[in-house]
């Protein structure tokens, strides 16, 4: 009897296999996306501010900008999508290196390092334009290109990332947090050994005799 009972527990785990199989590599939370990003920012943007910082498991780079008024229906957008190199710095064409695994582009239309319309500038941005923070994720953060209203920084990361971009005001800021995600193991796969239904069905009743002999015969 607790031979039989053994054996048809056996056949019940065997049935039960789809239940039992390991779920999909992790996915990103659902406020991170590795879609294009895009929205305005309203008047002409100038940079005043870029800081790089680590938040609880995610990095976060914040453009921080100082706003001009502009002619009705012009007005700063903003575009962060995935890059990848060869990189180029701006019109000049020249090659720009950036560390990291993987890329995130974030460009700026109607974005300046400087006040464009005033003179003298009632606004400029004198941060650094390679910024090295040393985070988790975030690598490195690079001006590629600052000409005629379009800015873009190329984000570095150590490895794959998401991103969540979210804008504040008072000062304006647009906030990219960049969540790691792993990368693919890599090797050779193992061999795919499909299991429908009819397939596991007759796997349990070639166990079931096998045990039936063993055990009975």
């Amino acid at each position: 009897m607790m031979r039989t009972r053994w054996l048809l527990w056996c056949v019940v785990v065997v049935l039960a296999g789809p239940g039992l199989a390991v779920g999909p590599a992790a996915a990103a939370p659902a406020a991170f996306s590795c879609s294009p990003a895009s929205g305005t920012l309203g008047g002409l943007a100038v940079l005043q501010h870029v800081t790089a910082t680590a938040e609880s498991g995610n990095d976060r780079i914040v453009f921080e900008f100082a706003t001009l008024p502009a002619p009705s229906g012009v007005g700063a957008a903003y575009t962060v999508s995935a890059a990848t190199p060869p990189f180029t710095a701006g019109a000049s064409g020249q090659p720009l290196a950036v560390g990291g695994q993987s890329f995130v582009k974030v460009s700026f239309h109607n974005g300046y390092l400087q006040d464009p319309v005033n003179v003298p500038a009632r606004a400029a941005y004198t941060g650094p334009q390679d910024l090295k923070p040393g985070l988790p994720v975030l690598t490195e953060a690079v001006v590629s290109d600052a000409f005629e209203g379009s800015l873009t920084w190329i984000l570095g990361l150590g490895q794959k990332g998401c991103w969540q971009v979210t804008q504040l005001t008072d000062p304006l800021r647009l906030v990219v947090e960049l969540h790691p995600m792993p990368l693919p193991v890599t090797g050779p796969p193992f061999p795919a050994v499909p299991l429908g239904a009819l397939g596991l069905a007759a796997l349990a009743a070639g166990l079931f005799l096998a045990f039936r002999r063993r055990w009975v015969g």
